[in-house]
């Protein structure tokens, strides 16, 4: 599988579980919101007020939070009646539909759903069960209800580190030979026909490389195109901690006028020897 489907494919995952509906516990001590990435216990001691509004305040900006759509979660500054800002939490489904407003001794938290109707029964479940306390038992030291957006972002960032060598440690293209041709499989994958093929060499260092344009580089494996000191282009599926190498001139020019050059081993000496003598016994 290509590492970029791979990499599309986990950040395509991970917004589309970041913003998967919360789900809304109600209950007698407070409203619990589970979330993955802005999972909130309301304690019931610090709710002034709940009230249905309908539409959100002007949101300024996100302070710690994201938008899809019309869909907004986290932390956002808000501005209510043109005068004073502050900080509200976000659990928004639909930016343009009416909103549960919920006024702690901290802060402001707004939950809705897709449409009206549904935000209307998750008020009724909240205001049915959910008692409004008086000022005089209300929990004023009470911190700020937080959520862990950030310690997730960062234990998924780690987690992306640590696998990505892993993943490259055993890493490898699979490499066909035919009567025709060698094909290259995976990342960067090519077919290098015989007949365009001018030398085969086996060679025990590459050429120096500068830069890598366009491909996989960890400490492991080295796999796409790259260029070397002398300024021209090649194109390399090796393992670097293999000191055997199988050098590929070709005759096709590039668009430079330079022949194409590409570099492949196998996982040992004695597997990139064998590879040598089967390339070499089919072109001569």
């Amino acid at each position: 599988m290509s590492v970029t489907f791979i990499v599309l494919g986990f950040v395509l995952a991970f917004l589309v579980v970041s913003f998967l509906q919360e789900r809304v516990y109600v209950y007698d001590d407070g409203i619990k919101i589970k979330d993955l990435m802005y999972p909130l216990w309301i304690q019931n001691d610090t709710i002034i007020s709940i009230s249905l509004v309908d539409r959100l305040p002007l949101l300024v900006y996100k302070t710690n939070g994201g938008g899809l759509g019309r869909i907004q979660k986290g932390y956002y500054t808000i501005k209510r009646d043109g005068e004073h800002s502050e900080i509200a939490t976000l659990y928004i489904r639909n930016r343009n539909a009416s909103a549960i407003e919920i006024r702690t001794v901290k802060g402001l938290i707004y939950i809705n759903r897709k449409n009206n109707e549904q935000t209307q029964n998750l008020f009724d479940e909240i205001k049915n069960n959910v008692k409004i306390l008086k000022e005089s038992e209300l929990n004023y030291e009470a911190k700020r209800p937080r959520t862990y957006r950030s310690v997730f972002i960062i234990a998924v960032f780690i987690a992306a580190l640590i696998a990505y060598p892993i993943f490259f440690a055993n890493y490898g293209n699979e490499i066909i030979v035919d009567d025709n041709k060698i094909e290259i499989k995976g990342d960067y994958s090519m077919d290098i026909p015989f007949d365009d093929i001018d030398t085969v060499l086996l060679v025990e260092s590459l050429p120096d490389i500068t830069l890598r344009t366009n491909g996989i580089s960890t400490k492991k494996v080295n796999i796409g195109n790259f260029r070397m000191a002398d300024g021209n282009k090649c194109r390399l599926y090796v393992n670097n901690s293999i000191p055997m190498f199988i050098e590929i001139r070709c005759q096709q020019s590039t668009d430079n006028g330079q022949r194409s050059l590409i570099f492949i081993n196998k996982k040992t000496v004695e597997e990139t020897k064998m590879l040598f003598n089967e390339i070499s016994d089919l072109k001569y």
